[in-house]
This record gives C-alpha cells, structure tokens and sequence, in this order.
C-alpha cells in the first residue's frame, strides 16, 4: 500500500498545488490534502501559534492539524527560501517546517526539500530531482518531473484566461491585489471574490497577466523589491494603470494579514501609487478577529463610492 503524504491547504499550496500533487503521485505517494479552511482550522491554528504570528501561518498551523489527525505518514512543508532569482519570500516560510515540528505534539515525518532560487532557478529543479531520488530512480523521477511541470504550465495558463464577468456585463472593474492563500481561500477572504462577482463587479486579479509583463513593470519602483510576493503585487497594479482604459479599471482593493511585515510596506506603497494615479483605493486588514458584517459594509460603500464616481 502507498505510502500517504498530507499537504496542507494554506500558503504556497495555491500556488504550486497541481506541481506537488502530480509529482508526489508520481514518484508512489498517496496524496492526501486537508480540508477547506474552517472555523475549527482556524481555531486549531490560533491554539499552537505564538504572539504575533499572522493569519495565514495560523491556518496552516490549523490545516497540518488536520492532516495529523488523519493519520498520514508524511506531511510535505518544503522549506521554501526563494522561487526568483534575487528575491526572497516571508522569512516564516523558511522556518515553517522547524516551526511545524515544534508546535506539534505527534511525532510525524515531514518532506521538507529546501527550495532556493536565489542565485539561479535551475538550482530549484535540481532541488527537486534530488528530492525524488531519495523515492524511485533516475529515469522515473525526470518523467515524474517533467509531467508535474506541464500540469504547473497547464493550470497557470487557465489561471491567465479566466475572469469572472466580461467588460460589458459589468457594473464595474476592480483589481484585487493580495497574496493567493488570502484571495483564494474564502474563509480568509470572506467570499470576497464571489460577493464581487454577485454584485456584477468584473474581478482582476494578479495570476491573470504574464509573469514577465508584471516583473517589466514591477522594475519601474525607485528600488528593486526583493519580496517575490509584494514584486508581483505592484507589478500588477503598475501594469493595470498602464492599461487603465483598456481594462477600464474603476478601482483596487488590497487584501493584507494583519502583522504581516512584507504587507504591511506593500500595502503602503499600493496605497501612494494609487492615491498619486487618483485611483481610489481600499485597504482590508485581515486576522481571526475581522468580522464579516463590517468587512461587508466597508465593500458596499467602496463600490457604491466607484459607481457614483464612474456614472456622476
């Protein structure tokens, strides 16, 4: 019988998901992922967390509970250092596997392949391949590889084609910036995506545009910012006001965890770029106390505000 390895549903799962699922699979593993974030994710997560740890590591924490109880016989956290060349991502990832089995009474094997791309992306490759050595053989591990690789390519390019309305169906267009694991995980973001979509608002998002154009436009800042995640965010803000009358951009909603240090200078910066382009801005702080009636309210408002900017 297959060997059974959980991934948690949080962070870096929604961005390398289908690579760590077929590749896994493919080397004889049984993958088994946690649930949907809940309340009781969330609890767990808050109950192992130390003062000061920021939402998204509580949920993971909640979501590695998960999977513990389930009874896997690995969890896959790989220590994750840097995915570009010269950029680095949250100083918590790199500490998450130490983290995890510090926090964790039950004794359970992690996979924890150190991922670096700093000085060369081929190093993260290499990484991999090595990791799957330790599993099967040279010739299945580089066609294990190969194949989960196609599936990444495959799913980021839907990501790329997908948007939620059309232009004319739309009551308005809205960029919505954010880290994935808070913009796709809808207890995080309190169906913020979906309640934007009810409402006839026409979503973009930062996975819809190519890497290459958002890292072009991403070089316009004074300096070079080094955190991978908040790169792309500006880089996709820069390159939606560069296109504003194509894309007919109304206005931007940030989403940011609250004590979140990359987020809170990226959150910063978002908020001059667009105050200086006279594109109105909101700003939505998110932790396990944000409560979904006054998140609700502040969003009404804000649309409510765009529509009688846009028709006035």
């Amino acid at each position: 019988m297959a060997k059974t390895v959980g991934i948690p549903r949080a962070l870096y799962y929604h961005y390398y998901y289908p690579l760590w699922q077929k590749y896994l699979s493919n080397l004889g593993f049984q993958t088994i992922v946690s649930s949907p974030t809940s309340k009781q994710t969330i609890d767990w997560g808050v109950s192992l967390a130390v003062e000061g740890t920021c939402l998204p590591v509580k949920v993971y924490y909640g979501h590695v509970c998960e999977l513990v109880e389930k009874g896997v016989d690995y969890l896959f956290i790989p220590q994750i250092i840097s995915v570009s060349k010269r950029e680095y991502i949250c100083p918590k990832f790199m500490g998450l596997p130490d983290m995890v089995k510090a926090s964790i009474s039950k004794q359970v094997k992690l996979l924890s392949p150190t991922i670096d791309g700093r000085k060369s992306e081929r190093q993260i490759t290499k990484t991999y391949i090595q990791f799957g050595l330790q599993f099967a053989p040279w010739h299945k591990v580089l066609r294990a590889y190969g194949e989960a690789t196609k599936v990444q390519r495959e799913y980021e390019e839907r990501l790329k084609r997908e948007c939620n309305l059309e232009k004319d169906m739309a009551r308005l267009t809205v960029g919505v910036l954010g880290h994935s694991y808070l913009l796709y995980d809808k207890t995080i973001s309190m169906n913020l995506l979906e309640r934007l979509t009810a409402a006839k608002i026409r979503v973009v998002t930062p996975e819809q545009f190519k890497p290459n154009l958002v890292n072009e436009h991403a070089n316009r800042l004074p300096k070079r910012m080094f955190w991978t995640s908040g790169r792309k965010i500006l880089g996709t803000l820069n390159y939606l006001l560069d296109r504003r009358n194509v894309e007919q951009i109304d206005g931007v909603i940030s989403l940011a965890a609250f004590g979140c240090g990359t987020d809170s200078l990226t959150s910063e910066l978002v908020a001059q770029i667009a105050r200086k382009q006279n594109l109105p801005y909101l700003l939505l702080n998110l932790d396990e106390h944000t409560g979904e009636a006054g998140l609700v309210t502040r969003i009404e408002a804000y649309l409510d505000m765009l529509e009688r900017r846009k028709y006035a």
